[in-house]
């Protein structure tokens, strides 16, 4: 019985130590990160590519495949940063809405010439706000 007991508190004590307040954050691919990993199965990165456009800004666009039946709002932001990989400034979370079972593509540019890399992050749930 003393057994059975040492090994159940054993058991909700490692299941408690993977509890964690911050949400999952997935690496999707490479740069893109899903907060929560609920949306891993339910949102696709199908493409993403980055090229500089006029002054030297760096422009990011995005294809996210939209897995589930019905529309699906998510908020983006973007940290960008320098050359050895700290942070510059990021963007406000901004909504966006994927429509059911559908590819959205979604481009945003940089606001400085000296960025050189970023990092594109994609939350949904109860923290994503409607327009």
């Amino acid at each position: 019985m003393a057994s059975l007991r040492v090994a159940l508190l054993l058991a909700i004590g490692l299941a408690l130590v993977g509890c964690n307040a911050q949400p999952k954050r997935v690496d999707e691919a490479g740069r893109v990160l899903l907060e929560s990993t609920n949306l891993k199965g339910l949102v696709k990165v199908v493409r993403q590519e980055s090229d500089r456009v006029e002054g030297g800004l760096l422009r990011v666009r995005t294809e996210l495949d939209n897995k589930k039946k019905e529309n699906l709002w998510v908020d983006i932001q973007v940290v960008w940063k320098d050359a050895k990989g700290f942070k510059i400034y990021e963007t406000n979370w901004a909504p966006l809405m994927l429509p059911a079972r559908h590819v959205t593509s979604h481009e945003i540019v940089s606001l400085r010439a000296d960025v050189a890399d970023y990092e594109y992050r994609v939350r949904g749930g109860a923290k994503s706000v409607r327009p």
